[in-house]
Order: C-alpha cells, then structure tokens, then sequence
C-alpha cells in the first residue's frame, strides 16, 4: 500500500506540473497518474526515475526553438500536448517489463523496462533536434531525400540526437540503481544495452514510419501529412496502412526493440 501511496503523489505531482505547463492534456494527465503509478508499484524508483528523464527531457525539447517548428504542425498528426493514447503507448511497454520483473524478480526485466523509455526518448530527441538541422533528411531505405519532419528520414543531427536521448536514459537509470543499490560490476553492461537498444528502437521507428506508416496527401493544403483530414476535409492515402498512425508505429518499434534485447541479453 505504501508503494501505492508514494507512486500515486509523485505522478500526481509530476503530471499536474506538466498539465499546466501545457505538456499533457487533461485525458494526458488523468493516464499520466494512472500509468505512472503503476510503474512505480512494479518497476519502483529506478525505473519511475527513468520514465519520468524520458518525458521531462522529451517535453522540454518540444518546446525548444517551437517557431521554427510551426509548419510541421500541418503535417503531424498531433501536437506537443501528449494526449492519452500517448501516455498509454509509451509507457505499456515498460510497464509489462516492470509487472515480469515484479514477480520473477530477474534485473533483465528492469533493464528492459528502462531500454523502453529510451527508446521512446532516443526517438524524441532525434525528432525534436533533428528537425532543425540546416540539411534535408534522407530515408532510411534508399538514401534519397525528403521533406522535413516526414517519417522515414534520418540526418547526423538527428541520428547523434537519438543516440545521446537514450544514453540519457540509461544514464539515469545507471545513476539511479547506483544511489539506491550501491555500484554494482553489471552496471556498465546494463548501461550500453539500454542506451544502444534505446538507439535501435530510434532507428526501428524510423523504419517502419517509412514502410507501415500511413501517409495522406491533402489536396486542400497541397501537402504530405500524417492526418487522415486537413480542414475538415478528407485526405488521400497514399503510403502505408491506415492503422499504423505515429502512436503505433512508436508502440511497435519500442516492443520490437526490447524483445531483440531480451533475445540477446
């Protein structure tokens, strides 16, 4: 009950903190209390600590130069504000390493769980970052370049973002275990399979934000975009599969990436 107490007042806190500050909805916020809670009685502290690096560094560079971000609001199918379904999507994942690691108390579970959270961190950074680089992106596939802020693209910035997002995960991770555990000769391997799972879960996103991803063309706005409408109007699908919107490409790409690292490790 205690565990219950202390996970259900720290996600309140952290919630409400970002629900003023414009960074979660209101149905953001009501899931941001649950799910963190939830975390918290399963995973505990260190892996609370880890979700929590990973929304707090991703809300902050959301806001980072936002002007020079205003146009991809037409192409993206949401916005800074993680509603919900966000909420949910990027924590399930760890959540269910955390419940596995509560009741088979095996560390490679926590690891997981943490590895979850940078890779939707190392995905963020790479976004938020490398949207701003000077360069075009260029796909993943065939090297060819395309449109800022469309799936699919990759840059140095944003590949160097991606990497350092989730070596910051794992980072937090590291320091948490190390405050609360003491230092431990596993923490530098656990250290390198979060932050260069978290990259490949990056990586993966941007994959199958290329393959699977639907992308529609708005004969209103004369543009690629994300949305199935545009001005009340809707949109063509030209790319991908009308199921597989941001949210669950984000979902699959982070589930992918740990079942590899638990294969491996």
């Amino acid at each position: 009950m205690r565990q219950v107490f202390i996970g259900l007042l720290l996600s309140f806190l952290v919630s409400f903190v970002s629900f003023k500050k414009k960074a979660l909805s209101t149905s953001g916020f009501i899931a941001g209390i649950f799910m963190g809670t939830l975390v918290y009685f399963f995973g505990g502290i260190i892996i609370f600590v880890s979700m929590f690096s990973a929304f707090a560094s991703s809300s902050v560079l959301s806001k980072f130069k936002k002007d020079r971000k205003r146009h991809l609001e037409l192409i993206h199918e949401k916005n800074d504000t993680r509603d919900h379904i966000q909420i949910i999507v990027n924590c399930i994942t760890g959540l269910i390493f955390s419940i596995l690691y509560y009741f088979y108390n095996q560390v490679e579970f926590l690891v997981i769980s943490a590895t979850s959270f940078a890779v939707l961190n190392s995905d963020t950074w790479a976004s938020e970052i490398g949207v701003l680089s000077k360069k075009s992106p260029i796909s993943i596939l065939t090297g060819k370049k395309i449109e800022k802020g469309m799936s699919g693209g990759v840059s140095l910035l944003g590949t160097i973002s991606s990497l350092l997002g989730a070596m910051f995960v794992a980072l937090s991770f590291l320091l948490t275990w190390v405050v609360i555990y003491k230092y431990d000769n596993n923490l530098i391997y656990y250290f390198l399979v979060c932050t260069l799972f978290g990259f490949l879960g990056s990586l993966i996103d941007s994959l199958f934000g290329l393959l699977l991803q639907a992308q529609y063309f708005s004969e209103e706005l004369n543009i690629f975009t994300e949305k199935s409408v545009s001005n009340g109007k809707a949109n063509k699908l030209v790319r991908g599969f009308r199921i597989f919107n941001n949210d669950m490409v984000n979902l699959t790409s982070s589930i992918t990436s740990c079942l590899i690292a638990m294969i491996i490790i």
